[in-house]
């Protein structure tokens, strides 16, 4: 996802699209905009927004709105987003426009990593699988900071991320309960308070362990965090551990890997010309992951739903990301695959279907008709019918034998 600042002339009122979706009602936009409370401060609010809505009212008065920001276009087919206000300002997901400092930002994205990482864990935590989410930070002090006495406090991405985390936790469990959320995921959720679920670790962190003065040794607090992100690798891929986010300046760029990085996020500007440097913090989530006995999540069938990494970047970073992954897949195109009868036989298609279940609301059961996928097991008839149909409508073309499929 690219966090893209839209700075079009004459706009200063500061509009954050969050989201675009399908309503009961028709489409609505998940807008963060300033509102102003009766004490007469302004703060930022997160609210959803309709067609006819106008920024005016829902702000309470605030003047930076006041010029036509009434929403008169929203369309949300086929996945795609985009919001039209009367002003003529439009707005696709993850664009922010108007009077942005760096700090919001770095809050939004922090903000959006945190949704993507529920978003998989929501689908990943029944297999087994432990998500994680790596951000990179241009300066240790963002997220440690050292006083005199050597101890250190929370920077402030460690505090933004603890408080986004904590909204984006209350709402998740408020907006699920009673529709279907697994038990033992809401358990999980519930379970881990905000500041015990990230660590970093720095190489200026070496300078400032705490030394303990009964003994002269390094305090363990100090110390394990180092230990849990480089060298206990099995321990952090556990459940039973709290750590989910992680945040990096330079040391994990070398020497560092993990199969479970599933969400990256880089809080910085990108080193200008630097592609070795990226292309390192983007292969950090270029792994298989694993689950909670070791194994590879490598089932043709799943493994491009399961393994997919998203990078929540700034605009110039999503660039060099969209890049390279056009190149991978061009690379990948051009490589020769021989597809015959025997290429499809024992493939798994899934196909979805709908079906009636019972939940449980305001404790009260009701039967909700919800999308399954089952899985179908192809034949060595149907491979044979499907290579046929191929070749006859030309979709195959011939292919020498030394061709390395």
């Amino acid at each position: 996802m690219c966090i893209d600042v839209s700075n079009r002339a004459g706009i200063t009122a500061y509009v954050y699209c969050a989201e675009i979706r399908p309503g009961k009602d028709g489409p609505e936009a998940l807008l963060e905009f300033q509102v102003q409370r009766k004490t007469g401060e302004i703060v930022n609010e997160t609210k959803v927004v309709r067609m006819n809505d106008d920024l005016k009212v829902l702000s309470k008065g605030v003047d930076a709105y006041q010029d036509r920001f009434r929403v008169i276009g929203l369309n949300a087919k086929d996945g795609y987003g985009i919001l039209e206000f009367e002003n003529g300002l439009t707005l696709i997901p993850g664009q922010v426009t108007g009077d942005v400092s760096e700090k919001e930002l770095r809050r939004i994205q922090i903000r959006e990593a945190i949704k993507a990482h529920l978003d998989k864990e929501t689908q990943l935590f029944t297999q087994g699988v432990k998500v994680l989410t790596l951000f990179f930070i241009d300066k240790v002090a963002n997220y440690r900071v050292y006083a005199d006495d050597n101890e250190g406090t929370s920077g402030e991405y460690a505090v933004m991320f603890e408080e986004e985390y904590t909204r984006a936790i209350n709402e998740r469990l408020s907006t699920l309960e009673g529709v279907g959320i697994d038990p033992a995921l809401k358990k999980y959720w519930e379970g881990i308070a905000a500041a015990k679920t990230h660590a970093g670790y720095f190489a200026e962190d070496k300078k400032h362990r705490l030394v303990d003065s009964k003994d002269g040794k390094e305090s363990e607090s100090d110390t394990s965090a180092y230990d849990l992100i480089l060298k206990n690798k099995e321990q952090l891929l556990s459940l039973s551990e709290p750590v989910r986010f992680i945040f990096s300046h330079s040391a994990l760029r070398e020497g560092w890997d993990n199969p479970n990085v599933f969400v990256m996020c880089p809080l910085k500007k990108p080193d200008s010309g630097n592609d070795v440097a990226r292309r390192q913090e983007v292969g950090r989530g270029l792994r298989l992951c694993v689950d909670q006995n070791g194994e590879r999540q490598d089932d043709p069938t799943t493994v491009h739903d399961v393994n997919i990494l998203t990078v929540v970047a700034n605009e110039e970073f999503s660039t060099y990301v969209n890049g390279l992954q056009k190149e991978i897949m061009e690379a990948c195109a051009r490589r020769p695959v021989l597809a015959d009868a025997s290429f499809f036989k024992g493939k798994v298609l899934k196909v979805e279907v709908e079906v009636k279940k019972t939940f449980v609301e305001n404790g009260q059961k009701v039967e909700k008709t919800v999308k399954e996928t089952i899985k179908h097991t192809i034949t060595e008839i149907e491979a044979k019918t499907i290579n046929f149909w191929l070749k006859t409508n030309n979709y195959l073309v011939s292919a020498h034998k030394s061709l390395d499929p």
